[in-house]
């Protein structure tokens, strides 16, 4: 669980079911059928790297997805933040990099740092949108 001391805004919940549909069909919606195959090891399309967090709010049809954006190879590892806007589109939220080397020196960040930092991220992503009232308006805000 993440270190938010305030709570989500209304309408808002953590989803820890797996990796909602949402995301394949709003990637695609954005660049074309067929083209979530490719993306970062075909992350969504099949539910296979964690961990993951997932928020939705049902009734905007809108979500916030934390999960890995580096391919499982490479030396630095990476969480991103992705969001689907109310009714449609599909956004990265750029914050700071949520990042951990796998070889790296002893005591550096670990992938638990770093997906600790992103989901945090993430809800502070969700109280500011909330606060602007992009999520009432469907109009997507990127920090």
């Amino acid at each position: 669980m993440s270190e938010s001391s305030a709570p989500l805004p209304p309408g808002w919940t953590r989803y820890e079911g797996p990796l909602l549909t949402i995301w394949r069909a709003r990637f695609e919606g954005a660049y074309g059928e067929g083209t979530a195959n490719g993306f970062n090891d075909g992350m969504f399309v099949r539910d296979q790297r964690r961990p993951i967090a997932q928020w939705v709010n049902f009734a905007l049809r809108s979500a916030v997805l934390v999960a890995p954006e580096t391919p499982g190879g490479w030396p630095v590892q990476r969480f991103a933040i992705y969001y689907a806007p109310p009714r449609e589109g599909f956004c990265t939220i750029r914050t700071e990099r949520h990042e951990w080397m796998p070889r790296g020196p002893r005591g550096s960040t670990t992938d638990a740092d770093a997906f600790t930092a992103a989901v945090l991220a993430a809800e502070q992503f969700l109280q500011v949108e909330a606060t602007f009232g992009a999520l009432d308006t469907g109009s997507p805000r990127t920090p």
